[in-house]
């Protein structure tokens, strides 16, 4: 037993936690920034070209190659940037379609992500945590 003086503090005796994570789950985040952005584009490509065959009203704008200034071409180094956006067709659709698809595809794939680590993860309070207050509010009447 230990000698509890004045001047010593009590310590619960601590377990040693887990901390590391399995690999799997470090590796699922990495996945998600490569597979994500890749599969938006490839959709992103596919809609607007389905899109385009069922004639569903892209506004003009979005459609065709995009345009530059004439001094975009005079510039050094930006010729060399603008020249292969500006021979892409239908940038603008592309784009556009591919935000949205990043957006839900992220949606998806972090509610699935968590709804597994939720059910795989270790319990939310250990040994050495207190128990939650098992306090029940009374219901308010007037």
């Amino acid at each position: 037993m230990k000698n509890m003086s004045r001047y010593t503090r009590f310590q619960l005796p601590t377990k040693k936690a887990k901390t590391e994570v399995h690999p799997v789950w470090r590796g699922i985040g990495c996945v998600m920034m490569v597979v994500i952005p890749v599969l938006s584009y490839a959709g992103a490509v596919k809609i607007v070209e389905y899109g385009l065959q069922n004639n569903w009203p892209f506004p003009y704008t979005l459609l065709g190659h995009i345009y530059f200034p004439p001094w975009v071409w005079r510039a050094p180094v930006l010729p060399l940037l603008a020249g292969p956006i500006a021979n892409y067709n239908n940038l603008g659709a592309v784009a556009l379609v591919f935000l949205a698809l990043v957006v839900a595809l992220a949606g998806v794939f972090s509610t699935v992500y968590a709804i597994i680590y939720r059910v795989i993860a270790p319990p939310r309070y250990s040994a050495v945590d207190a128990p939650p207050p098992k306090y029940k509010a009374k219901s308010y009447k007037r």
